[in-house]
């Protein structure tokens, strides 16, 4: 198995100012965040890796010790072999950073100018600049955009902008901090849909996409890892991590007429954990009820032939997916307890 990115104990603490108490009773005595703490990851050369965790939860501290902007106070990390505290030039010529904060524009600037500044800063070869910018505007579908002031761009084109000066270089792995946030929901799907289709399955480039929402996640990312207050708190694709945190199964049976006596007796069946009533009757007089159990999927085929037994007419069944939101929610809960 290739990895291009690797953590082992991966720690960031930021000094905290002291107030004049803490400086007069404990002069010597250090106050410190921590940002990040023993973290550990590797992420495969090709895929689409997402950071998943709340605002705060540590994600842009690890992108930018990624690209050695930050450097971390104890444990290693090491892009493609390399090392972030001793070989981050080698490192910056591999990366592509997209940060999407408009600051980081120049706003007076065009978009091809805003290009054209970065290129030289990342030293980008004079004779091929024009040309390279060129076809990342018509990548990038910017061309039309080009020589407009960055103040008069949509927040879409200015994401975009923000993923054409990423590209400058050429990177093989690409860092994306919430590249998709604060956009409409059309333009952000059109955004997701080039980072899969045009980066990593056409572009065959490494991506860590870090954002907080849990829907895009899932849709988009080969594996994901959760973050909560620094650590990471699991990690493995959807499926992986849904068998690591639940073993439970949960399962909708759409009832025909059922009266009160036969509801009471399924929620006694040993095998019924919880049943929860999640819609109302319809003009036919049918209820879906869900049912998590205790226990395999084996289970659920005693409580159907137990239902049947009672006279209770099923019209339908099926399993029912647990989502990421509960998968998230479920880690937090555990983390709190």
């Amino acid at each position: 198995m290739t990895y291009c990115i690797e953590t082992f104990n991966l720690t960031k603490k930021y000094p905290l100012i002291k107030n004049y108490r803490d400086l007069l009773l404990h002069p010597l005595q250090k106050k410190e965040s921590t940002a990040l703490s023993e973290v550990n990851l590797k992420i495969k050369k090709g895929e689409l890796f997402g950071l998943l965790g709340s605002n705060g939860a540590g994600k842009t501290t690890l992108i930018k010790i990624f690209c050695t902007m930050v450097l971390p106070t104890s444990g290693t990390t090491s892009i493609n072999g390399l090392d972030v505290i001793h070989q981050g030039k080698k490192i910056k010529k591999i990366i592509g950073y997209v940060i999407c904060d408009e600051r980081s524009f120049y706003w007076r600037l065009t978009g091809r100018q805003n290009l054209k500044f970065f290129a030289r800063l990342n030293n980008v070869i004079r004779s091929d600049m024009d040309t390279k910018i060129n076809d990342l505007l018509s990548f990038m579908d910017l061309s039309h955009e080009a020589d407009k002031m960055f103040k008069d761009y949509s927040t879409g084109t200015r994401k975009k902008l923000a993923i054409a000066r990423g590209l400058l270089t050429n990177p093989d792995i690409l860092l994306m901090d919430e590249p998709t946030n604060a956009l409409d929901p059309i333009t952000a799907q059109k955004i997701r849909v080039f980072i899969r289709e045009k980066l990593v399955n056409e572009m065959k480039k490494t991506v860590v996409f870090a954002t907080h929402n849990l829907h895009e996640a899932e849709e988009l990312c080969d594996r994901i890892a959760f973050i909560h207050k620094g650590r990471v708190k699991i990690t493995g694709t959807v499926e992986e991590i849904k068998k690591m945190i639940s073993t439970e199964k949960y399962y909708v049976v759409e009832l025909e007429n059922p009266d009160v006596s036969l509801l009471e007796k399924i929620s006694a069946f040993p095998l019924v954990k919880e049943i929860v009533n999640i819609s109302e009757p319809t003009e036919v007089n049918t209820i879906e009820i869900e049912i998590n159990t205790q226990t395999g999927s084996e289970s659920i085929f005693h409580i159907i032939k137990h239902i049947i037994d009672m006279d209770g007419k099923i019209c339908s069944f099926y399993q029912k997916e647990l989502s990421l939101v509960e998968l998230f929610s479920r880690i937090i809960d555990k983390d709190s307890n």
